[in-house]
């Protein structure tokens, strides 16, 4: 083997074995910051992403995994410093979208960041992204907008995305009560007494206890009919629930 080949081996070595402790130490960054973020010690978790990102600003899990320890703070905190957190956290979901413009649960959390910034025409556009991204998803997707708006106490606006997921998936039943909440809001009262629903929101509680006769809101649905003056049907049945078989005589 010549002095040149010799030369060129030894390089290649060294660079592999960098290449290995890089990786190494981007793996160590990474889990470390999984850890400290489910373990949720913020600042730990910030840390250990903020070093992946050095060794290697093209890893776009370690950014969008950034976004969430970000937003994550952000729900502890008040005022300025909340908005200082929510503002990263849009920031690193950003690097993210742009390295991997395709995932779609990146576009969907960058949408629910975006609303509680009170940014709702520019999170209905990373919502739409998400939605065509995986329509299989896309009920999940405008129903957890729509239940971050109600919780950022921006009710009204949470109508569109409760209707959305429903055209989605019309068996998602929390998201047909959530669209009749919303919608009550435009409750009228004549000058008899008499509550009028507006379009839609009767047909959702209905459509809410045919699916979950049983479930966490049947009583505030039936509650909410009863106040509109609706008859409540008798005999819901879950259109999901395993068919019988016949009996048997003995």
């Amino acid at each position: 083997m010549s002095k040149e080949q010799k030369d060129a081996l030894e390089k290649r070595a060294k660079e592999n074995a960098a290449a290995m402790a890089k990786n190494k130490a981007l793996n160590d960054a990474f889990n470390a910051g999984k850890e400290a973020l489910t373990a949720k010690n913020y600042d730990a978790a910030v840390d250990a992403f903020k070093k992946g990102a050095e060794l290697d600003p093209n890893q776009h899990v370690i950014w969008a995994n950034l976004a969430d320890t970000y937003l994550a703070i952000a729900a502890t905190k008040t005022g300025a410093d909340q908005q200082a957190a929510i503002d990263q956290g849009l920031e690193a979901y950003q690097k993210a979208i742009t390295l991997k413009p395709d995932e779609a649960p990146y576009h969907n959390n960058y949408a629910l960041a975006l609303a509680k910034a009170k940014k709702i025409e520019e999170a209905k556009t990373e919502l739409t992204k998400a939605a065509q991204l995986d329509p299989t998803q896309a009920g999940k997707y405008y129903y957890n907008l729509g239940a971050v708006l109600v919780n950022t106490g921006q009710t009204a606006a949470s109508e569109d995305f409760f209707k959305k997921a429903i055209e989605s998936d019309p068996n998602y039943a929390d998201a047909q009560f959530q669209y009749a909440t919303a919608l009550s809001a435009k409750l009228t009262t004549g000058a008899d007494g008499k509550v009028t629903a507006p379009p839609g929101m009767q047909e959702a509680l209905n459509k809410y206890l045919e699916l979950q006769p049983n479930g966490q809101f049947a009583e505030a649905a039936k509650g909410m009919l009863q106040m509109i003056g609706a008859t409540i049907q008798t005999d819901y049945s879950n259109p999901n629930a395993p068919k019988k078989g016949p009996t048997k005589k003995k």
